[in-house]
Order: structure tokens, then C-alpha cells, then sequence
């Protein structure tokens, strides 16, 4: 077990969260990866203004030399880039929004997707960096680099736990339902066609009806059951099975009975 999860240290506690708040942390990730997408959509939003306006004048030469047949077309082609322009313009806007979110900002987010109340993240925050929270190693390899959670690993601290994931999600361990192995499928271009590829995931059920998942080795999820079940042992694993693509709604409606 001593392979996927270890105790809070200085060491670690000071690179993953040097200023001692987890959210303070997942808040300057997010925003890397906000500059990031305003570089990438910026480029969009150029690029359809160069063509809306490439597209107007166009059809104003169409009108200048009387090619009335051919301002339909002229027409489409500025609506396709005014459409573009749009769209990328608003993505643009929550992009940029998002650089100017601060600590307090990503605590309200966490309590609505948690369900929780502000009071209870700030608790799970306090209580992360303590010498009694266990660091969870979950993914490994290729999984681990790919990752979209804002931190790598998740966090089991005495009453909480948090899979990192970008919604934020915190959960009380007193809470949680069930925690099951759960199969999804992504699709990979080989050059001649696509390949379907299945993973492996944890999910996390509470009693709030709140969901979270993060991918995760075989062991190390089996790990994880084992130590949140010494935790609160009215917490549902499926027995270890894998639930299937496409069952974790049923599976999720039957252990909360509703």
C-alpha cells in the first residue's frame, strides 16, 4: 500500500503547496492552462476576423461589379466566419475570466460542486497539509502524464477526501457510498483508422448524490478500497468488479436508492 500512497511531508507539501492552500495551488494551475487556451482561441478569433472581413470585401466587390448571382455565396462566407468569431470570442471571454479567479473563487466552486458548504472546504484545505493527510498515487505511467487533475495525486486527509480532478471536488469520507472500479472508452487515431482503448477508472459516490472519478491502476484502486473501507465500512466497492461503460448511472442509482 506503501507504493501508492504515502504520508504529507514537508518536502512535498512545499512544492505542491507552498503556500499552504490546495486551492491556492489548483488556482495557478488552472490558470496556466487558461493563457494557454487564450493563445490557442486567440489565434481563432484572428483568424475568422481576417476572413469575416476578407468575406465583406469580397461581397462588396460582388456588388461593385454586379455579380448579384454570386452574393449568396458571398454572404455564407461572412455568416460561417461572423459565427466563428463569435463563438471563439465567448470561449475567449470565460478563458480570460478565469486568469482573474483568486483562492476565494475556487473555494465557492469546490462548495457547489461538492455540495458542501464553504465552510467545510475550507476545513478539507486546512486539514491537507497536515502530517496525517495520505497522498494518493492513483495513475502510473503514460495515465499519469496525460492527466488533467490539477495536482497529480489526490489527498485522503482525516475527514475528507479529493481526487484533484478540475472540478474541484471534495468529499467527507463519512459520506461517501461507494468507491467502484469503473470501465470508459476513448478513441485513438492510428494514421489508417481509429482504435478503441478502454480505461480504468475510481469512482467515488456520496450521499449527496455527488460523483467523482479519477483513471487509476488496478492495485492502486483495490488500495484505495481497502483504506477507505477501514474508514467507514458502509462503503459500497462492487465487490472489486469493474462496472461497465454505460452502467455507472444504474450502479449509482441502486446504492443510493434513488
Amino acid at each position: 500500500m506503501t507504493d501508492f500512497f504515502q504520508k504529507m511531508n514537508e518536502g512535498y507539501a512545499q512544492k505542491h503547496f507552498p503556500t499552504g492552500s490546495v486551492f491556492e495551488s489548483a488556482s495557478k494551475t488552472l490558470k496556466r492552462r487558461s493563457f494557454v487556451g487564450i493563445i490557442v482561441i486567440g489565434v481563432w478569433v484572428i483568424g475568422a476576423l481576417f476572413g469575416l472581413f476578407w468575406g465583406i470585401g469580397r461581397t462588396m466587390e460582388f456588388m461593385a461589379e454586379g455579380k448579384d448571382d454570386m452574393l449568396g455565396a458571398g454572404l455564407v462566407i461572412c455568416g460561417f466566419f461572423a459565427v466563428i468569431a463569435l463563438i471563439s470570442g465567448i470561449i475567449l471571454y470565460f478563458f480570460i475570466r478565469n486568469t482573474r479567479q483568486k483562492r476565494s473563487d475556487y473555494i465557492k466552486l469546490s462548495a457547489k460542486k461538492s455540495q458542501l458548504p464553504e465552510s467545510e472546504i475550507e476545513a478539507f484545505d486546512r486539514q491537507a497539509v497536515a502530517s496525517d493527510t495520505c497522498i494518493l498515487k492513483l495513475t502510473a505511467g503514460i495515465d499519469r502524464v496525460l492527466s488533467s487533475a490539477t495536482n497529480k495525486d489526490g489527498l485522503l486527509t482525516r475527514d475528507y477526501i479529493y481526487l484533484a480532478n478540475p472540478a474541484l471536488i471534495v468529499m467527507r469520507v463519512k459520506d461517501v457510498r461507494a468507491c467502484c472500479f469503473n470501465d470508459y472508452t476513448y478513441y485513438i487515431n492510428t494514421g489508417k483508422r481509429s482504435k478503441k482503448i478502454h480505461g480504468l477508472a475510481i469512482t467515488l459516490i456520496a450521499s449527496n448524490g455527488v460523483t467523482d472519478t479519477s483513471d487509476t491502476t488496478e492495485a492502486a484502486g483495490q488500495a484505495l478500497m481497502a483504506l477507505l473501507k477501514e474508514r467507514n465500512s458502509a462503503i459500497d466497492t462492487n465487490d472489486g468488479k469493474v462496472v461497465p461503460e454505460g452502467a455507472l448511472d444504474a450502479y449509482r442509482k441502486k446504492v443510493l436508492g434513488r
